[in-house]
C-alpha cells in the first residue's frame, strides 16, 4: 500500500471484501442488518454513501459540501485508531461524542451492530488485521495511551466519590460490615 491515505470509500470496500472472503456469514449479517437502507458516513473530510443493491455493496463518494441525510455516522481517524488499538470502546466513543450517529433508534442500533461486527472481525481475521495495520500506518498514535490512562483514572476517581457518598448517606455498608 502506498503511504498516501486512502479514501473512506476504499477502506469500506476493502473491509467488506476481506470479511466476505474470511467469514461470509458475517458479511451476510451486515447485508441483512443494512437491508435496502442508504447510509452516509464521514471520516474526517471523507464522505460516502453506503448501500446494498441486492448482494452488491455500493459505496459512493460524496462532495465535502453535500448535506448528510439520516441515517449517518461520523468520526475521525484518531477515534478509529483508538478503537483498533483497544484504547476505546464503541459505547464510550459514542457517549463521549467521538462517534456521532444520527437517525431513528433502529437505524442507530443497526449502525452500532455493523460497527461491532467490523471491529470484532478486525481483531481476529488476518486480512482485516492487515487492513487495520495499514490504516494505523496512516494515523498518529501520539497521546492515545495517555488519554486512555487519564480516562481510567477519572473513572476510578468518580467511582470512589460515588462510593463515599453512598456510604456517608447510609446507602452502602462499610466493607466487612453486616
Amino acid at each position: 500500500m502506498s503511504s498516501d491515505p486512502r479514501h473512506l470509500r476504499d477502506w469500506i470496500i476493502a473491509l467488506y471484501a476481506a470479511l466476505q472472503e474470511a467469514e461470509p456469514h458475517r458479511a451476510q449479517a451486515i447485508r441483512k442488518l443494512a437491508g435496502t437502507q442508504i447510509s452516509r458516513m464521514v471520516l474526517d473530510e471523507d464522505r460516502v454513501t453506503v448501500r446494498f443493491d441486492k448482494d452488491m455493496l455500493r459505496v459512493t463518494r460524496l462532495r465535502a459540501t453535500a448535506s448528510l441525510k439520516s441515517p449517518n455516522g461520523s468520526t475521525d481517524r484518531q477515534t478509529v485508531t483508538a478503537l483498533l488499538l483497544g484504547y476505546l470502546e464503541i459505547s464510550e466513543a459514542i457517549s463521549r461524542d467521538f462517534i456521532r450517529l444520527r437517525g431513528t433508534a433502529d437505524e442507530v442500533m443497526t449502525i452500532c451492530a455493523i460497527i461491532e461486527i467490523l471491529v470484532d472481525a478486525s481483531t481476529r481475521i488476518p486480512a482485516l488485521q492487515g487492513l487495520a495495520a495499514a490504516f494505523l500506518e496512516t494515523t498518529g498514535h501520539g497521546g492515545l495511551r495517555a488519554d486512555r490512562r487519564t480516562r481510567i483514572a477519572q473513572s476510578r476517581f468518580l467511582a470512589e466519590k460515588e462510593t463515599d457518598l453512598l456510604r456517608r448517606e447510609g446507602l452502602l455498608k462499610a466493607p466487612g460490615g453486616l
